[in-house]
């Protein structure tokens, strides 16, 4: 009974600190202005190299949206020498104006995967900017990847679920809010 009605008197800071933030979330806008982007239609592949991963693309209008397909490839010179896999592995898209502001986004899991030297993941991502006003688009990409060690795995006898800790290296670039 006493936890509950500890959770009761603290029931109205919770709600105090949820409208805080969703009022603070009204006001800001998601920026990839310290992200690298290229123009989003072009005629041969373009390429975005990242810190972990490598995004080589082409874009095309389709209607009142922008496809991006291609395929994004490990970049494995910084991780440490015992990772030999992707366990799991997030990539988003952003359609940006000139200034990094994200007018549209998407993002898509991906099953992990052995890192050999042929690795690579096929994407398509469909961005639609709000409204039909034309732009200076370009885009950027993020990506959120835990990388590990099936080798680790095995040895300490974890044939599923999530990889045992101090196994695995979390490595991320994306969005960011902005005031």
């Amino acid at each position: 009974m006493r936890s509950s009605r500890r959770l009761t008197c603290r029931f109205p800071a919770f709600v105090a600190a949820g409208c805080l933030l969703a009022l603070l979330a009204g006001c800001a806008t998601l920026s990839v202005s310290h992200l690298e982007s290229k123009p989003i239609v072009a005629g041969p592949p373009t390429v975005i190299a990242m810190k972990y991963w490598r995004f080589e693309f082409t874009g095309a209008l389709s209607g009142q949206s922008f496809v991006i397909h291609g395929r994004a490839t490990p970049v494995t010179g910084d991780l440490p020498p015992w990772v030999d896999r992707a366990e799991e592995i997030t990539f988003a898209a952003y359609l940006r104006d000139p200034a990094g502001n994200v007018l549209a986004k998407a993002g898509k899991a991906y099953p992990g995967m052995p890192l050999s030297p042929d690795a690579a993941v096929p994407f398509e991502f469909v961005l639609a900017p709000a409204g039909s006003a034309a732009g200076d688009y370009a885009i950027s990409f993020g990506y959120r990847t835990l990388f590990g060690s099936a080798k680790a795995r095995s040895a300490l006898g974890a044939k599923s679920g999530p990889p045992p800790a101090g196994s695995v290296v979390f490595v991320g670039e994306g969005a960011v809010l902005k005031q």
